[in-house]
């Protein structure tokens, strides 16, 4: 028997990770900064890792993990939008910055409302929003 609230927690776990990994990838070519590239690469990484963890777990409740077509057009049109006039620095670290807000927010939205879920699922999404967190911190210095 699947446990549907450990799927939703592993769903937008996933669906977390994935949408950074996105905006990654759509802000790269715009970034000049060595350094902030180097940090945002770094960054990426780290949600491609917390991605495949989330899929592998799915994976386990015999489900595979599916891409939104719409909504990575829709983060990519607002990435577009947003640095169409734009693209210091400080502005995309703010992007960033609101977009960890967001992914932290989403995720402690989706463990309140899915109390009974496995171990694995509650720790990663732990270490996810544990690891927006600092992503908050260390792109402050970069505003």
């Amino acid at each position: 028997m699947r446990n549907y609230q450990e799927i939703n927690v592993l769903k937008e776990t996933r669906k977390n990770a994935s949408m950074a990994v996105n905006a990654i990838d759509a802000l790269m070519r715009k970034i000049y900064n060595q350094e902030f590239a180097y940090e945002l690469t770094a960054q990426r990484n780290r949600f491609r890792e917390f991605e495949r963890k989330a899929e592998a777990g799915l994976w386990q409740h015999g489900l595979t993990a599916r891409e939104s077509n719409v909504e990575k057009a829709m983060l990519w049109g607002a990435i577009q939008a947003n640095t169409m006039l734009n693209i210091s620095t400080p502005h995309v670290a703010d992007m960033m910055i609101q977009g960890n807000t967001r992914g932290i927010a989403e995720l402690l939205k989706v463990k309140h409302n899915n109390k009974n879920t496995g171990s694995f699922a509650n720790e990663l999404a732990e270490e996810l929003m544990d690891f927006e967190e600092e992503n908050i911190e260390r792109l402050k210095r970069f505003l």
